[in-house]
Order: structure tokens, then sequence, then C-alpha cells
């Protein structure tokens, strides 16, 4: 394991209001134990467009601390790294890229809605539904294919030019029905891949309707001089029509109406997922799937598109243009009906925390989102610390009543108390099994959150009285 700088504020890390002290600890480590270093060279900068820096020098273990604020609704990014004495970055210590927000329920979005917004999608909803869609090519794949699972390559026809849908189908060989999930794959030339779930339909759809079956490398030599640097075409994207992520959407719904047609679909069960792009089409079909049941994405890209040009920290994306608005992942959250989870990390700027505070608040039911302390959008800290929110239109303040509850497994239990970590300050649950008296303690986050069986949310715990 390398070396690496751990991050801690004084309070939990999206909890801020703005003008309130905003204090961040770093310390270097190694397995969890402090380490010696030379100096540590830090930057913060804010939504507010305040900017901090400086040095510290190794002190007998002692934290460097940084103390500033945020003036407006927003997020701050720390970013810091080690030094040797002669000034070089230390190549054994990872880089530090951690984060802390302000009245983040406030972030709006920094764009409107198009007035023709659900005319475009609804003509683009019935020209999929008016498509039968035709199987190109299958061929089912044997290398790999765990025990009791078929797996095919496939390709569709489309109702728009260029190339088909295309995806990797797996399924439990076992003449059940299941549930289905939709996969989607980040910015990227790969094929689809083939990918295993239990009691689960699985179609991975490529973006692109490219071929599957080829190694990444070859994918990406074969497809480069064509699909380098797509969907940043400026003068595409100022067209609703001629994006190119028109047609890649067509292309998912498609690919979904397809999976939808299996027969060994049980007609219930029914998640789509992705991370990055991926969360970006994930969170499109199930704006314009109806039979969606659940949505789960993983550091979400599109966000907000224009919140750079109101002065927030740019991601990397596109520019915003009319055609994207079309598009924007905010602009797709405010038609989704079904339940959704979102993981997003405080360092990703990429994907910038202030886009996807503003993609969560934007969705209108059941949502969370959890936030990852100094996350980027490829990389994981050794020690993980989490900060969360959630929002249930059923008990919008989240109160847990003290009383009986039955567990979504069958068990029945009784809230005694509410209590507070005296570690992390996270609220949590006390309760007791009606069975046989057992006390047990869950964070309250845990004990209030949606629970997926079969693809389709359901509570944890539900009060009865």
């Amino acid at each position: 394991m390398s070396k690496y700088l751990k991050c801690t504020t004084n309070k939990p890390a999206i909890s801020y209001k703005c003008g309130e002290k905003i204090i961040f600890k770093v310390e270097a480590k190694s397995n969890c134990t402090p380490v010696v270093y030379d100096y540590i060279k830090w930057d913060v900068k804010g939504d507010d467009g305040s900017h901090i820096y400086g040095t510290y020098k190794f002190d007998n273990h002692k934290p460097l601390i940084i103390e500033t604020s945020l003036s407006k609704p927003g997020y701050l990014h720390l970013y810091a790294t080690v030094h040797l004495a002669d000034s070089a970055i230390a190549p054994d210590f990872d880089v530090l890229e951690a984060g802390a927000g302000a009245d983040i329920d406030k972030l709006e979005y920094c764009d409107t809605i198009p007035e023709d917004f659900d005319k475009y999608w609804g003509e683009i909803e019935e020209m999929v539904a008016n498509h039968t869609p035709e199987i190109l090519f299958k061929e089912e794949i044997k290398e790999g294919v765990p025990e009791g699972f078929k797996a095919y390559d496939i390709r569709l026809s489309v109702p728009c030019d260029g190339r088909p849908a295309s995806g990797i189908l797996t399924y439990p060989d076992d003449g059940r029905k299941h549930p289905l999930c939709g996969i989607f794959l980040g910015y990227s030339i790969a094929p689809a891949t083939a990918e295993f779930h239990d009691n689960t339909i699985v179609f991975k759809i490529n973006a692109h309707g490219i071929e599957n079956g080829y190694k990444r490398v070859e994918t990406e030599s074969i497809y480069k001089k064509e699909l380098d640097g797509y969907g940043f075409n400026n003068t595409d994207n100022a067209s609703n029509m001629k994006t190119y992520w028109r047609n890649v959407m067509i292309r998912d719904l498609v690919g979904l109406k397809f999976a939808k047609s299996l027969p060994m679909w049980n007609r219930e069960g029914f998640k789509v997922t992705g991370g990055s792009q991926g969360a970006l089409q994930a969170t499109t079909m199930a704006a314009h799937d109806k039979d969606v049941t659940f949505l789960a994405i993983n550091i979400p890209w599109f966000c907000n598109l224009n919140a750079e040009n109101k002065g927030f920290m740019a991601g990397w994306r596109p520019k915003f243009a009319e055609g994207l608005r079309y598009f924007d992942t905010v602009a797709q959250a405010t038609r989704v009906k079904c339940p959704v989870k979102i993981h997003a990390r405080l360092g990703d700027y990429v994907c910038p925390p202030s886009t996807t505070t503003t993609l969560y608040n934007y969705f209108n039911g059941i949502k969370e989102i959890d936030f990852l302390q100094a996350g980027t959008h490829s990389y994981n800290p050794p020690e993980h610390q989490y900060f969360r929110l959630r929002y249930d239109p059923s008990n919008p303040t989240g109160e847990i009543k003290l009383g009986k509850y039955r567990h979504y497994k069958g068990g029945e239990y009784e809230v005694i108390g509410l209590g507070c970590d005296s570690e992390t300050l996270e609220e949590t649950v006390i309760y007791k099994s009606l069975t046989d008296g057992t006390v047990w303690v869950r964070p309250k986050w845990m004990f209030a959150e949606y629970v997926t069986v079969d693809h389709i949310p359901t509570k944890r715990f539900e009060y009865i009285s």
C-alpha cells in the first residue's frame, strides 16, 4: 500500500452552512499508521471563487490544519501533495483530493428545461415504441461462462441512422423467470463484456453499437479514428438532432426494449445502472422507460453542464451547448419516477460534487446519495469515510419514531431510542428484537434506507405501531 494523506473535517463534510468555519485536518499515514515526511504543499479552491494555499513542514506528526469557509452554496476542493526536501513530489505518497460543502441543499440547476423537452423525448419514445428490434447478429459465448448461465453477443436494428444497438446478454439457464438489469459503460470505446448476476438477466449495452468480442485495445484501434473524442463536437452539440448523444440514447432504449421482450423476464424487477457516462445513460433510461423500478448510479457525469458558466469549479465534459440541454443528467432526473441511489466522491473533479449534489436535489422521489471523502473519479482512498443524504416523500423529515417495526425479512423489532456515535457524531437507532430481546444499534441512515429485493426497492424497516 502506498503512503497517503488522510483528511478529516471538524464536522460532517457536507453539513456546513455558508460563512461557517470549515476546518480540514490532514495527516500522513501508511496502513493507518502515522509516517514521517518532509513537507506538504496544499491548495484549497471554492465554488465561491475563493483560493488559499500554502506549505506545511513536518512537525512531530502534528496534523496540518487548514481553516476556511464558503460564502455561497457549493464545495471546497482541497488538493495536497507530499514533497521531498529537494522539492520533488514524493513518489510513494498518493495525492490527496478532498472536499467539504456548505448549504448544499440549496444548489440549483444552472439552466432551465427547454420548453419542448417533453415533446422532443416523446417523439423518441414513440419512435422506439413503434420499432420492433430485429436481431441482426446473435452468437453464443462459451468461454468464461459460469455453469448454469447462458451468454450471447447481440446486435439489434434501430430506428435511426448509424450503427445498431449492441450488447452482451447473460441470464441463469434454469427455466425460471428473473428480474432484469440494464448496465451502461463509462466514457470509452471499450466493448461490452459479459457480466453474471445470480437470479438476474443482465443486458450490458454498448453506447456506440460497435462489435463486441474484441479485446479493449483491439476495439480502440479499430474505432479510434471514428470515435476519438466522441460527444465533444461543439458544432454537433449545438443541435439536439445532430449531437452524438441522441443516437446513443435511442440505441439504449431499443436495447432495453429487446431485453424486456425476453420470456424469462419476470415483468417486475427492472434496474438500470452505470457509472460516469453510464450514469448519464442509466438516468436517461429511467426517465423515459416507465418500467424501470430502480436506478443505481455511480460518479454521475454530464450533470449541470452550465455550472462553470455560473462560477462553479469545472469538471471534464463537453462545453455547454443548446443541443446538450436535452441530455443534461439533471434535466433527465426531473422526469425519473423510480427510487434512486447515487454514489459520489468529494475529490472528483471529472464530475464535481456540486454537480452531483445538484443532480440529487432534482430527483423528486425516494433518493439516497453517499459521498466518499478523498475519493476521486478513479481513486479509492485506503481509509473510507462516507457522508450520506436521503429523502423519502412519505417521511420527508426523516423522523424515526419509537415503536414497533417489521424488518423486510420478516422479523419484528422495537425502536427504544436514538443516539449519536461519540467518535463520528453519526446518528444511530437503538432497537431490540421482539423475538429474543437482543439489543442492536444501527446508523440512522441504514435503518431508514430502502433495500432492493429483485431490483424492487423496499424499506429495510417498516413502521407498524
